[in-house]
C-alpha cells in the first residue's frame, strides 16, 4: 500500500466532480490516495472524515430513504434488482410551530390557502431541494452547514421563513451511484462493474428527482400548489437546470450555480482560464507568476527532450520522483507529468481567506515570484522547490499504469471515482487537455484527447467514437447553451475554469431569443457563494447571494406582481436590497 505522502499531486487528464466542493480536476495522486482509505467493505472511510459536526447542529435533520426504480425507462423491467434505496435528508426547521402542530410529525403541511395566518396574509409554503451529485457521501450537514447549498438555499429559506413568515420544507437528495445510494446486485457483485453501471446517467438521476418530488408531496402532504425549487452547484447545478427543463410541471424554478451546461469533449478552455487566473491581480496573481509557471514547464520539457540521460536524472531528482528517472522514461507518465502541471494548484477552489500555506492563488504566486526574484532561481528550480514543499519532501508517484489499474477496478468505488469516470465517458466528457496553441500554462502538446480516450477504452471498453457520440447526444438532449428552459438562474464565478462552458459565458443571455437569467460573480471561484457565509466573504460573493435571494423571491412571489429584470440591477442595488 502506497504512503499518502508518496503520491504525486498533479492534475491529470480527467475531470472529476466532487460534492464537497464541486467540479474538481482529477489527479493521479488523489485517485491513488483513495486506496489508503478503503475499509473492508470497499467503501471509502474518507466519506466519514468530514462529518464531525456537533450533534446539536443537525439534530433537526432526518436521514431517510425511498425506493426508486433502477431503470425508469424500461416499460417492463425483467432483471433484478428492480429498485434501489436512495438516500435523502429532510428538516422542518423552517416550518412554523403552529403549522407543525397542525400537521404532526409528517403531513398536513399548510398550503397557500391555509387558515393559518401571519397577520392578515395566508402563510405560504415552499419546498427547496439541494440536488446531490458526484463525489463523497452526503451527510446531515448538507442541510445545516456545508459547501453544497448553505449560502444560497439555506439563506433563502431563512428569508422566506423570517421575513415572509413562510413555511419552507428543506430536502437534499443524494445522486444514484454515489455516497450510500448504490444499487445492490446479487452475489455481492460490485455496482461499479461495467454491466451494472448502465443504470447510471443524468437522465436516470433526473427521473429519480421527479419521482422524489411526487413521493414527498404525498408523504409530507405538501399541497399541489406548493412550488419546488432546485438548487445545485457544479454537476448538481447542471441537474438543477435540467430538472426545470425536463420536468417544468414539477419544478417551479432552479438555481444553477457554476454549471458547465455546454458539455464538451476536448475541454482545453479549462486550463486557458487557469492561465488567466494566475495572472489576475484581483485574486493575487500576476503576469510574472504566470510567466514563471509557463517558462518552468518549457525548461523542464527542453531538459527532458534535449538533456539526455543527465537531463532526465536531474528532473527526476528535482521533483523527487518515486521511481526516479525510470518514471520519466515511460512516455505516458511523462506526458501526464508535463501536460497536467508538475505542481498542482486547485485554482477553481480559490479561497482568498484560507489560512494554509500555498492554499490559494495569491499565496501560490507570492511564493514563486519571491523565490524567483529574491533567490534568483530559474523557473524550473522554482517549480521543483514548490513541488517538494507541497509534498512535504516525500517522493511523488507519477505512474500512469498504476492509475489506469485502479480506475479499471471495482476498488475505485471510493468517493464515486469510477461512477464519475463512467459519466464522463458516457455523457459529458470535459477532458482538460493542454494543446499546442492554447493558453495552457503547463506543457503544451503533452496532454491531448488521446490519453483520455485510452482511459475510457481500458476502464470501460468504450472507444473514442462512442465517447464522441455520447457527448454529442447529451448536448442535443439538453440543448447546452441553446437550452430552452425558463425560470432558471445561472450564476458563475469569473475565476472558475468551469465557467468557460457556463451559460453565463455563452452570450445567449444577450441575444434576442430564448434566454435565462444569468449573473457573474466577480472574483469568485467555483460556486463559492453556496458555501457557509463568513465575515471574510468578499463583496462579489455577497452580491451574488443577494441576487439569488431576490431572484428566487421574485419568482415565488405570485401576489406582489414584481417584474424582476435581472439585467438592470446593479451590484449596489443588490447590496442595498433587504
Amino acid at each position: 500500500m502506497m504512503s499518502l505522502n508518496k503520491i504525486y499531486l498533479f492534475s491529470t487528464i480527467l475531470s472529476a466532480f466532487r460534492t464537497c466542493g464541486g467540479v474538481q480536476p482529477f489527479s493521479v495522486s488523489k485517485i491513488l490516495e483513495l486506496k489508503e482509505h478503503l475499509d473492508d467493505s470497499g467503501i471509502s472511510s474518507f466519506y466519514n472524515e468530514h462529518s464531525e459536526i456537533a450533534v446539536d447542529e443537525y439534530s433537526d435533520v432526518q436521514e431517510l430513504y425511498l425506493e426508486q426504480r433502477l431503470d425508469h425507462f424500461a416499460s417492463r423491467p425483467d432483471v433484478e434488482p428492480f429498485s434501489f434505496s436512495q438516500r435523502y435528508f429532510y428538516t422542518d426547521r423552517f416550518i412554523h410551530d403552529t403549522a407543525k402542530n397542525l400537521r404532526g410529525a409528517r403531513g398536513n403541511s399548510q398550503n397557500e390557502s391555509s387558515s393559518f395566518n401571519s397577520g392578515d396574509k395566508p402563510v405560504r409554503t415552499y419546498a427547496l431541494i439541494c440536488v446531490g451529485g458526484e463525489g463523497p457521501s452526503l451527510d446531515k450537514s448538507v442541510l445545516t452547514n456545508s459547501v453544497h447549498c448553505s449560502g444560497d438555499m439555506l439563506e433563502t429559506a431563512k428569508i422566506l421563513y423570517n421575513e415572509r413568515h413562510a413555511n419552507v420544507h428543506l430536502f437534499a437528495l443524494e445522486h444514484r451511484y454515489y455516497g450510500k445510494s448504490y444499487p445492490s446486485f446479487g452475489d455481492g457483485i460490485s455496482p461499479v462493474v461495467n454491466e451494472n453501471l448502465v443504470y447510471l446517467s443524468s437522465r436516470q438521476a433526473l427521473a429519480d428527482l421527479a419521482h422524489f418530488v411526487e413521493y414527498v408531496r404525498d408523504d409530507y402532504d405538501i399541497a399541489d400548489n406548493v412550488p419546488f425549487v432546485t438548487f445545485g452547484g457544479s454537476y448538481p447545478g447542471m441537474l438543477a437546470a435540467w430538472s426545470r427543463l425536463k420536468y417544468p410541471h414539477l419544478i417551479a424554478a432552479a438555481v444553477s450555480n457554476s454549471a458547465p451546461i455546454e458539455v464538451i469533449l476536448d475541454f482545453t478552455e479549462y486550463k486557458n482560464v487557469v492561465a488567466k487566473d494566475l495572472s489576475n491581480t484581483i485574486v493575487g496573481g500576476s503576469q510574472q507568476c504566470l510567466d514563471i509557471v509557463e517558462e518552468g514547464h518549457k525548461e523542464i520539457a527542453d531538459t527532458l527532450q534535449n538533456g539526455g540521460e543527465e537531463g532526465i536524472e536531474s528532473v527526476a531528482s528535482l521533483f523527487n520522483l518515486c521511481d526516479g528517472a525510470d518514471s520519466l522514461r515511460d512516455k505516458k507518465s511523462l506526458r501526464a507529468f508535463l501536460g497536467d502541471g508538475v505542481v498542482f494548484l486547485d485554482v477553481q477552489s480559490n479561497d482568498p481567506s484560507c489560512d494554509d500555506e500555498l492554499c490559494n492563488i495569491s499565496k501560490f504566486c507570492d511564493f514563486v515570484t519571491e523565490e524567483s526574484v529574491r533567490f534568483g532561481s530559474t523557473p524550473m528550480n522554482v517549480l521543483g522547490k514548490l513541488s517538494k514543499k507541497m509534498s512535504s519532501g516525500e517522493c511523488k508517484d507519477i505512474s500512469w499504469e498504476a492509475m489506469i489499474s485502479f480506475l479499471s477496478s471495482p476498488e475505485a468505488i471510493a468517493e464515486g471515482t469510477r461512477s464519475w469516470l463512467w459519466q464522463t465517458c458516457t455523457e459529458v466528457g470535459f477532458y482538460q487537455t493542454c494543446e499546442v496553441g492554447s493558453a495552457c500554462p503547463y506543457g503544451k502538446g503533452f496532454h491531448n484527447i488521446d490519453a483520455d480516450m485510452e482511459i475510457c477504452e481500458r476502464a470501460f471498453g468504450i472507444n473514442e467514437s462512442l465517447v464522441r457520440e455520447n457527448v454529442n447526444d447529451t448536448l442535443n438532449y439538453y440543448g447546452g447553451w441553446s437550452i430552452q428552459g425558463s425560470k432558471i438562474l445561472a450564476t458563475n464565478g469569473d475565476i472558475d475554469p468551469w465557467s468557460a462552458m457556463s451559460y453565463s459565458n455563452s452570450g445567449r443571455h444577450e441575444s434576442d431569443g430564448n434566454e435565462l437569467d444569468s449573473y457573474w460573480s466577480i472574483g469568485a471561484s467555483h460556486h463559492f457563494w453556496t458555501h457557509e457565509m463568513k465575515d471574510t466573504d468578499g463583496l462579489g460573493v455577497m452580491a451574488t447571494r443577494s441576487f439569488i435571494y431576490n431572484w428566487v423571491l421574485s419568482v415565488l412571489d405570485e401576489e406582489s406582481g414584481l417584474n424582476f429584470d435581472s439585467s438592470s440591477v446593479s451590484t449596489n442595488d443588490i447590496l442595498s436590497m433587504e
